[in-house]
């Protein structure tokens, strides 16, 4: 869950993804996003972790376009390509700091009865008696539920969003890319901050350059959209 609420600029950069004449066709995605019968639970998740409603649908627009879609290449689900991995580590972290809701365990405890194991104690590796594979298989068949999809995908982002959070400053640049690349990719940004500086001078992957341009750049998600950011 993001730490606080404080107004922040929107992250800017010189660089674009989208033409000016595709930004009326992302105006009609974010629309269509708006429009879709999972948005009032978008809202509510995103609420839930102190989250921009705006920001959360830059990250669905860019990630699926605001569709239901199935399963990628790379393993991704549903409207935020959420992967079973990454939606087990987003609940070992809430579990650890205690920041699971009631409402959240039984939607999570209906999909996965294996990581509600033991009172959701799944954080002491495979000491803990739970079977990890069966565990990331059953929330992967939830993940194609748009509910299900957005609560973890909205968790995970605003754990990532809390850890780089420093000394009040937020660095949202860095919180998009890993949330498309991963927490692998973190060594490849430092010590970059802004968006401009990790297109233009870090290790990131090609692919996560373009997502921060996608959701920050001129044309992009984000802008378009020309929201005040709380976080």
């Amino acid at each position: 869950m993001a730490l606080m609420k404080q107004t922040i600029p929107i992250p800017s950069t010189q660089y674009a993804y989208y033409s000016d004449s595709q930004a009326k066709a992302n105006e009609a995605i974010i629309t269509r996003i708006k429009n879709a019968p999972y948005y009032s639970k978008l809202k509510k998740y995103a609420a839930q972790e102190n989250l921009p409603v705006s920001l959360v649908v830059a990250i669905v627009a860019t990630e699926s376009g605001g569709r239901e879609v199935g399963k990628n290449s790379a393993g991704a689900v549903g409207v935020m390509q959420m992967k079973k991995i990454a939606a087990l580590e987003a609940i070992r972290r809430a579990a650890i700091s205690k920041d699971l809701s009631a409402d959240e365990k039984r939607k999570i405890a209906q999909v996965s009865p294996e990581v509600a194991k033991n009172d959701f104690k799944i954080y002491r590796a495979r000491l803990d008696g739970v079977d990890y594979e069966k565990a990331k298989n059953e929330l992967e068949q939830g993940l194609f539920n748009a509910e299900f999809n957005l609560m973890l995908g909205t968790m995970l982002l605003g754990q990532i969003i809390d850890s780089y959070t420093n000394s009040g400053r937020i660095y949202l640049s860095k919180a998009v890319a890993i949330y498309n690349q991963g927490s692998s990719a973190r060594s490849n940004i430092e010590p970059f901050n802004t968006a401009t500086e990790i297109i233009e001078k870090s290790t990131l992957r090609e692919e996560g350059k373009r997502y921060i341009k996608k959701v920050l750049g001129r044309n992009g998600y984000l802008h378009i959209q020309k929201p005040n950011l709380t976080l």
